[in-house]
């Protein structure tokens, strides 16, 4: 009976430590990422200035720019 209880033990112990050393991987990992892209968020927002040429100047059509509406001259 103290032997299974033994095992058992050990078994846990090394499951947590399992656990414990792959969440510290995913962590690093996710790290990395967030500071890859966090340059990528520094070049701009995306925000709707326009919603069709009638948002725009006479001589400015409105056009996607990728993640937003933007006036640009035509």
């Amino acid at each position: 009976m103290l032997h299974y209880y033994q095992t058992s033990n050990i078994n846990m112990k090394l499951g947590g430590l399992l656990l414990l050393v792959t969440l510290i991987t995913l962590s690093l990992r996710v790290q990395e990422l967030h500071t890859a892209v966090r340059p990528l968020q520094l070049l701009g927002t995306c925000a709707e200035l326009c919603r069709g040429d009638w948002d725009c100047e006479p001589e400015e059509q409105c056009v996607s720019s990728g993640c937003s509406s933007i006036c640009v001259a035509s």
